[in-house]
């Protein structure tokens, strides 16, 4: 949604990879390998000419889904041990290499090709991100029906919806509801 709060560089290529699936309405981007395929060469992760399969996007998606549980961590979340070691799987897959790049700087690449690659490039991407101070303003929606990916950038790093508009103003009024079926409720005594 254009509303939402979107990051930069590599923290933005992280979210727009996490927000590939909209949870509240249930919309997902990536249905098949032709849309996962589309989606990494629209964003220059690998070469128009290699093929994806099933397997690739199930490792897609299972990786997308333990880099969300990585940024929930942000949002005092925990970080379970089973994202770690999809993340970790897929960076061995890839064989992540550290080689130095044209300006001089160190970074992350990948040996492998095609969407292998590809994903190797994504954690490649949330590593680098997570080394830069920016990290910790990536965070998930507090909505446990939205738990969209946004930049938090208010002043002290207090944001918990992603659009207060919307997820917000539904939990507020949530949390109302409760408290007042909690304050009706006859007292036994």
């Amino acid at each position: 949604m254009s509303e939402r709060e979107t990051a930069g560089g590599e923290l933005g290529l992280i979210q727009a990879f996490v927000n590939t699936v909209d949870l509240d309405p249930g919309v997902e981007e990536l249905k098949d390998p032709n849309t996962l395929r589309a989606w990494l060469v629209a964003n220059k992760l690998m070469p128009g000419h290699h093929p994806v399969d099933d397997s690739d996007l199930k490792n897609a998606l299972a990786v997308r889904e333990a880099m969300r549980g990585v940024i929930g961590g942000n949002s005092a979340l925990p970080i379970y041990p089973v994202d770690l070691a999809t993340l970790n799987s897929a960076a061995a897959a890839s064989r992540l290499r550290m080689r130095f790049a044209p300006d001089g700087r160190p970074r992350l690449e990948p040996e492998a090709s095609g969407a292998v690659g590809a994903i190797g490039r994504l954690v490649a991407a949330l590593y680098s991100a997570m080394q830069d101070e920016e990290w910790e303003r990536l965070k998930l929606c507090g909505s446990g029906t939205c738990r969209w990916a946004f930049y938090d950038r208010s002043k002290n790093h207090s944001s918990r919806w992603c659009n207060m508009a919307s997820c917000g103003n539904r939990e507020k009024a949530r949390r109302f509801r409760q408290k007042g079926t909690a304050a009706s409720a006859p007292r036994r005594g």
